[in-house]
């Protein structure tokens, strides 16, 4: 049987991207853990806890402070990701042709998707991860 996403970890300092997430999470029939971080070093905090590790990492381009790409740098510094089981994703507002590519650019990075997050898009991952997974 192919392993489905059972834990969720989102990172965007948005609360309506949270929302949206959780609403295209239910859409799609999803029942397990959402984890919701505003922050890069929440995010990062998570990620040390080897019993905590999600199966899909939602990471936001565009934060104060940290930004997602500075945060996936600290975490391959520090060996957290790539980590053999996590699917990665990048979400952002932009589709810009540089914003892509310096996505997919790091080791990490399993796909990009434009926000607002949806359930088709969710789907379309877990297939991915159950891929990932075998």
């Amino acid at each position: 049987m192919a392993r489905k996403i059972e834990r969720v970890l989102l990172v965007d300092d948005e609360d309506d991207h949270h929302f949206l997430t959780r609403m295209a999470l239910k859409r799609s029939g999803y029942t397990g853990i959402l984890t919701s971080c505003y922050t890069a070093e929440d995010a990062i905090e998570h990620l040390r806890n080897p019993n905590l590790l999600p199966d899909l990492f939602l990471v936001d381009i565009n934060m104060p402070i940290t930004s997602g790409f500075e945060l996936l740098v600290r975490c391959e510094r520090e060996g957290l990701l790539p980590n053999g089981h996590t699917l990665v994703v990048m979400c952002s507002s932009s589709n810009r042709p540089m914003d892509i590519d310096a996505a997919r650019r790091f080791t990490c990075v399993d796909d990009y998707v434009e926000k607002s997050f949806s359930a088709e898009q969710f789907e379309r991952l877990q297939g991915t991860f159950a891929r990932k997974a075998a």
